[in-house]
């Protein structure tokens, strides 16, 4: 019980961020990528925006997943429709973890992701939830995938992570 309720408290930050609208929505042009400022094998280090925040385009299952670094949240929380996109849900299941958010409390279902991947630093069997749809725009990269690295470094603008 006091795991869930820790879950909550820490995604309620992240789910703030992107409730607040700094994780843009997609749009029709190309999103612009997200790119690794420096990569070495089983290191990449990151560059923050305009606005201080840290975005990375993922690799979950082969497939390119835009997130918002947040060591404020527990476990890596993903939109219904990216889960959706994945093939992480299907119509039938239950959203019956509570979470809290910015817009109040909404429904979530734990998955665990079997292979997470920023550049050349990957991550075996990452635990994470996804939430109910229309709670959130965007993906969190959250502490149940930085906590799992050798060395995670934040120096001004650039953070390191490092398997």
């Amino acid at each position: 019980m006091i795991k869930i309720v820790l879950a909550a408290a820490a995604l309620t930050i992240g789910v703030s961020y992107l409730a607040a609208g700094l994780v843009p929505k997609s749009s029709p042009q190309a999103p612009k990528p997200l790119a690794a400022a420096v990569e070495q094998p089983g290191s990449v280090t990151l560059r923050a925006d305009d606005d201080g925040h840290f975005r990375v385009d993922a690799t979950i299952g082969g497939r390119r997943v835009p997130m918002l670094v947040d060591t404020g949240a527990t476990v890596v929380a993903l939109s219904f429709e990216q889960a959706q996109s994945l093939g992480l849900i299907a119509g039938g299941d239950r959203f019956d973890l509570r979470v809290s958010t910015a817009n109040g409390q909404v429904g979530a279902k734990r998955v665990v992701l079997r292979d997470l991947r920023i550049g050349s630093v990957s991550v075996p069997d990452v635990a994470a939830v996804v939430l109910a749809r229309g709670a959130m725009t965007g993906n969190l990269l959250g502490m149940s995938f930085l906590g799992r690295l050798k060395r995670m470094e934040s120096k001004g603008d650039r953070l390191v992570l490092e398997r």
